[in-house]
């Protein structure tokens, strides 16, 4: 009998730290949705966002395709996020986002400003309001036909990269 007792707490402690990582805090998700929100991921990843005042229904936050532009990149449409996340765990999400080098109007060079706690919290807010949605378009290359709506972004050419003489 004893041993069978020990088996189940064993199961349990062992189960737990699992059972933890699926299941954000509360602190952990209300952290992510100031991030999400404070960084501006709703402005393009939200629907109607901008025209709204930064307002909009739960179930079109983050479902992508809300602010697309083109430019010499070609068309550019941010992806559905709510989708995006159920397809990875918290370490992939931070992976990705370490990695991340994305066409115009996306800033991925901010993300190296957060935490990975700070990243694992976001991952968690998106997590947590579900899958919902479409995929967003595709990518559009330059000169190719692009669905709209889209901002047409005129892109001046960029000042050349001087090099510094060395110093003696």
């Amino acid at each position: 009998m004893i041993k069978a007792i020990l088996a189940i707490v064993a199961g349990v402690v062992l189960a737990a730290p699992a059972c933890a990582r699926d299941h954000a805090s509360s602190s952990a998700i209300r952290h992510g949705e100031f991030l999400v929100n404070y960084g501006g991921c709703q402005d393009c990843h939200t629907p109607g966002w901008a025209q709204n005042g930064g307002q909009a229904p739960k179930d079109v936050l983050l479902t992508g395709g809300g602010m697309n532009f083109q430019g010499p990149w070609g068309t550019t449409y941010p992806p559905n996020l709510r989708l995006y996340v159920q397809k990875l765990d918290v370490k992939q999400w931070i992976a990705n986002l370490r990695k991340l080098k994305a066409r115009p109007a996306m800033p991925w060079w901010t993300f190296r400003y957060l935490s990975d706690r700070d990243l694992a919290d976001m991952y968690a807010y998106i997590r947590a309001l579900g899958p919902a949605g479409q995929p967003a378009h595709d990518w559009v290359a330059p000169g190719q036909d692009a669905p709209p709506p889209y901002l047409k972004l005129v892109v001046p050419t960029p000042p050349p990269h001087v090099v510094p003489p060395p110093h003696h």
